[in-house]
């Protein structure tokens, strides 16, 4: 099977998916953006699905959306549908194969390397880490990658779920402190964060470079082992 398209899905009309379509359509994999408020698409056969982040907690079933993007992506894996899921979305898609997700002890913020156990598949960064909430990669999953904090990354045959955000632009960022600043507890987030997002941005500018190259080798790296499974 060759990967010839991907469907991306977001879960906001406000959100981005970074340098990822670019990226992929540097790899001649066709882009189509999908977004939780429609219905769920049937990928065909050859086509990657990308779960991408979310401000909202991938266990909080008060959501109207997440127990159907759930059953959804259940059936994607009962298929061994090729998935990969990022941020909010590993953690969906580990609960999907039966891990767990829960609100960690502290969030992990900033750029930071990760213990990788297959450097042929994913570097030890450093990568983009933005969360509040975390998984424990599913039992039947090869755990990939973790900081002292988090496991970071897992494979499971046609499945990879990444809990960083290696898709990260400085106008990506943006949109999330614009989605902050549009409601009461996320204005008092950052009245409480002082200068961190400032500082968060430009660091972003700074790696922007290395990280699109270590995004870009890890797609690849990915989906040819997508497409041996």
């Amino acid at each position: 099977m060759k990967i010839s398209s991907a469907i991306l899905l977001l879960h906001s009309r406000q959100d981005s998916a970074g340098t990822l379509p670019e990226l992929l359509d540097s790899l001649s994999i066709e882009v189509e953006i999908a977004y939780i408020d429609q219905p769920l698409p049937t990928p065909a056969e050859e086509q990657l699905v990308v779960v991408m982040g979310s401000i909202e907690s991938a266990y909080d079933h008060t959501l109207p959306w997440l127990t159907r993007e759930l059953k959804w992506l259940k059936s994607l894996t009962d298929r061994d549908h090729p998935v990969l899921g990022i941020c909010f979305g590993s953690q969906l898609l580990a609960r999907a194969l039966g891990g767990e997700t829960y609100r960690n002890h502290a969030a992990e913020i900033g750029w930071i390397p990760v213990r990788t156990t297959d450097t042929r598949l994913l570097s030890s960064g450093p990568w983009f880490n933005f969360h509040f909430d975390a998984f424990h990669a599913p039992v039947h999953a090869t755990l990939l990658a973790s900081t002292d904090m988090a496991h970071q990354a897992f494979i499971h045959r046609s499945q990879v779920g990444v809990q960083f955000h290696p898709e990260i632009t400085p106008e990506m960022f943006d949109s999330w402190l614009a989605a902050w600043d549009a409601t009461e507890s996320g204005r008092a987030y950052l009245a409480r964060s002082g200068d961190m997002p400032l500082r968060l941005r430009e660091q972003i500018v700074d790696h922007e470079k290395d990280n699109r190259k270590r995004f870009k080798e890890f797609l690849v790296s990915m989906i040819e082992r997508m497409t041996d499974s």
